[in-house]
């Protein structure tokens, strides 16, 4: 899509094609586009042509490409069809390609629309079909909206209702068409979603229909209301309780100034700063357990100053429940304690344990590929392991020794693969050398030979007259 080279997925003879990237081809030497009074071919200097050709490829996308090919190309219908003899012609529409100099369409030949965007045929044939079929569908969609019957003419007979002709004396049943059903939105709107809107006429204070269901029937919950004022008479002879000093008028606004401007996360606050919780002074019931871990004082702010009501005018007032006020002031008056001990994060072992596998396959003795016949940047072990398993038992075994997690057999074998390592095999490649390299693994290959019963020295001899 960036125009530049690759490797196809089709291949050609049991091959992959490679594609070479796009490039501008030569410009138009046609005599008839010189003669022609409708082309402009010769108007594009080279300098033009390469920054259309830049603009093409290197600041589009590919769906902008196809909207571009498809408002330079106009189809119209074939006026002189040239049909072969005894054949029917294919041809359906009549092309006709442009440029755009110096914010003008000009018309050009084919060759020069084609060698300038670095396209080919079938694409642009393809592109400016579906260009020209989603501009018949706009067409059409707008038609629909001008051909929509006015409320004064509705109640004329229309073309869609049952008539009944003088002529003939029956009824005729005349149908529009209909029309296109409504395409699925491919992007996700969850604003709109029944629920989430539902979330949110909850948040603004407003009715919603809650989720939960009663008895089979879900329960509608009515719109956040200011509730009558406190009249009680132990208020008005306590020193602490101003709910006779505030107002109606006060209580609007505070209520209002809650529910319209303040959004969910800034009321939970708010509740916790008007509301105390104090350790209990007085239990009234000493012989039982008391639930009642705090006591609450509840306050409203009256021209900046924070005064104490009762808990129903501060419930009434705003317009909450009891338990919201109890939730939101206890989570946020008592915060987490720091000084609980929390779970360290699991310490991550993979750089560490990686780290000493590629130490590991590094120190291993090694022969080089030409002794294996294989390609030149790949390594082999030397012949003291016959399989992966011995391989992965001996990594298992120094792994413990050096007190150290070993990673997973499927680990191990990725690592292997990706450091480009194999392992030699005697039975297909006898001229591979039993050298070893003298690092860390002396003493295995020595028993590794003795086992074997054959000298170093042989499997050296062997190696040499196979290079000659």
């Amino acid at each position: 899509m960036e125009g530049k080279a690759y490797v196809s997925k089709r291949k050609k003879g049991g091959e992959a094609a490679t594609k070479q990237p796009r490039s501008m081809g030569p410009r138009c030497s046609s005599n008839a586009c010189k003669k022609a009074s409708n082309r402009f071919c010769n108007d594009f200097t080279e300098e033009a042509r390469v920054r259309m050709f830049d603009e093409f490829w290197h600041q589009m996308n590919w769906a902008q490409r196809k909207l571009y090919v498809g408002g330079l190309v106009d189809r119209d219908p074939v006026e002189r069809p040239r049909p072969v003899v005894r054949s029917q012609s294919r041809r359906s529409v009549s092309l006709r390609y442009h440029l755009r100099a110096d914010g003008e369409r000009k018309q050009v030949c084919k060759n020069t629309f084609l060698s300038t965007l670095g396209i080919g045929e079938w694409c642009v044939l393809n592109w400016a079909q579906k260009g020209a079929a989603k501009k018949s569908e706009a067409q059409e969609i707008k038609l629909e909206k001008k051909q929509k019957v006015s409320p004064d003419q509705s109640r004329a007979p229309s073309s869609n209702s049952n008539t009944v002709d003088p002529t003939r004396g029956d009824e005729v049943n005349i149908t529009e068409p209909e029309s296109p059903a409504r395409k699925k939105s491919k992007v996700a709107k969850p604003l709109t979603w029944k629920q989430n809107r539902q979330k949110q006429l909850r948040m603004e204070g407003k009715a919603y229909v809650s989720y939960r269901k009663k008895d089979g029937v879900t329960i509608a919950k009515a719109q956040r209301a200011m509730g009558p004022r406190c009249s009680s008479s132990a208020c008005r002879r306590a020193a602490n309780r101003f709910c006779s000093d505030i107002s109606d008028e006060t209580r609007e606004e505070l209520f209002s100034g809650f529910w319209q401007r303040m959004n969910w996360a800034q009321r939970k606050p708010y509740v916790a700063r008007l509301v105390d919780c104090d350790p209990v002074e007085r239990t009234r019931a000493p012989w039982t357990q008391s639930r009642r871990a705090v006591s609450m004082r509840y306050h409203l702010i009256v021209e900046g100053d924070r005064k104490q009501v009762c808990k129903r005018m501060f419930l009434t007032t705003l317009g909450i429940g009891e338990w919201s006020v109890l939730n939101w002031a206890q989570n946020v008056a008592t915060p987490p304690d720091d000084s609980e001990e929390k779970p360290l994060p699991r310490k991550s072992r993979k750089a560490s344990e990686h780290l000493f596998l590629k130490e590991f396959l590094e120190s291993l003795p090694k022969v080089p590929s030409y002794c294996c016949g294989a390609s030149i940047s790949k390594m082999f072990l030397e012949p003291m392991f016959s399989n992966m398993s011995e391989v992965y038992r001996h990594y298992h075994g120094h792994c413990l020794e050096k007190k150290t997690t070993p990673l997973s057999r499927q680990v191990f074998c990725a690592v292997f693969k990706k450091m480009d390592l194999g392992l030699c095999d005697p039975k297909k490649d006898p001229g591979f050398s039993y050298g070893g390299t003298g690092n860390l693994f002396n003493e295995l290959w020595e028993e590794y030979c003795m086992e074997r019963g054959g000298p170093e020295t042989q499997h050296k001899d062997v190696c040499e007259g196979s290079a000659q």
